[in-house]
């Protein structure tokens, strides 16, 4: 059987020793038929994961089937889950399979699955229970063999506490736990994570190999990834796209000016910066934010124009 921690290929690289205790935890759990609920934060991978779990279990050769709960209406997530007979409603004209019975023999992942509501969290109980169901509008009762991942951004346990979400569902979807860490928790992997997703980056719009200035790695460690893997991936291509230089600047990741200056304050107060680096992470940001006017950067910084010439010789700023 293939191994997680060998797969390469993931946005779940990773030198943190919370994530490799996750990805061995994955990998026994994969060998079983266990349900699976993975947490976490949107953009940390739960997907991925999931699709891990699956390619290297024993069901790897059977169908994988997502299907991403969230803002799809209840109607619609009914007949996308059991699938509905010829009449069903309006616009039915034919029998459809549901995504349960295309994941037969395989895995099927609920994404997001703390959005169903009350009445199909009852169907989905049964399917879990007795891994039975019903089209809409049919009779025959369908059985299935299935493997059922889902994932949940927010905590189930407490919308279960407080009767948001069905406790007997919650504890048998909950059998086997895996929270994956926000970015923020594991800033040690975000160089190796910026190093993949700036060579994917490169290699997809036909640039040559680049590389990241210290001081955009610097700011890289600082900001806190509300977006988490998802939004580094997808600032690192938006640099890739703007920038003419082999060496991605801080002032071409595409983030807001207070995002900026926050990360940068954030590592200081954390004593992750010495003076000297916060000043030429601020001179930099005040330059970019005055688009090169040298004039108007040194008011901005209380300073006449010959001590910002100084401090961009000593910093190396252009």
């Amino acid at each position: 059987m293939p191994s997680i921690l060998g797969n390469t290929a993931l946005a779940l690289i990773h030198t943190d020793p919370e994530m490799r205790r996750i990805l061995e935890l994955a990998e026994r759990v994969a060998r079983s038929e266990a349900n699976v609920l993975i947490t976490g934060e949107s953009g940390t991978g739960k997907s991925l994961l999931a699709a891990t779990i699956h390619g290297i279990s024993p069901r790897s050769a059977g169908p994988f089937v997502t299907l991403t709960c969230a803002n799809i209406s209840e109607d619609l997530l009914e007949s996308e889950l059991f699938g509905h007979e010829k009449g069903a409603f309006t616009g039915a004209s034919e029998r459809r399979l549901g995504r349960f019975e295309q994941a037969g023999g395989g895995t099927i992942f609920l994404d997001e699955v703390s959005e169903l509501g009350p009445r199909l969290q009852g169907k989905l109980l049964r399917v879990v229970q007795e891994r039975a169901f019903e089209r809409l509008s049919g009779d025959e009762t369908i059985r299935v063999d299935i493997r059922l991942l889902a994932s949940s951004s927010a905590d189930l346990e407490a919308l279960a506490r407080d009767n948001r979400f069905r406790k007997d569902l919650y504890y048998r979807l909950n059998v086997i736990a895996i929270r994956i860490p926000s970015l923020r928790e594991r800033t040690d992997d975000i160089p190796l994570l910026a190093e993949h997703f700036l060579e994917e980056a490169a290699r997809r719009y036909g640039r040559a190999p680049l590389k990241l200035r210290p001081e955009t790695l610097d700011l890289m460690r600082y900001h806190e990834w509300p977006g988490n893997v998802r939004e580094l991936k997808n600032v690192l291509e938006g640099a890739v796209i703007a920038s003419t230089s082999p060496e991605i600047g801080p002032e071409d990741l595409p983030l807001s000016p207070t995002s900026r200056t926050d990360a940068v304050l954030r590592g200081a107060s954390r004593g992750l910066v010495s003076l000297e680096r916060l000043e030429e992470s601020y001179i930099r940001e005040v330059l970019r934010v005055c688009r090169g006017n040298k004039t108007e950067a040194a008011r901005i910084l209380g300073i006449n124009r010959k001590t910002l010439l100084e401090k961009r010789k000593r910093y190396g700023i252009p």
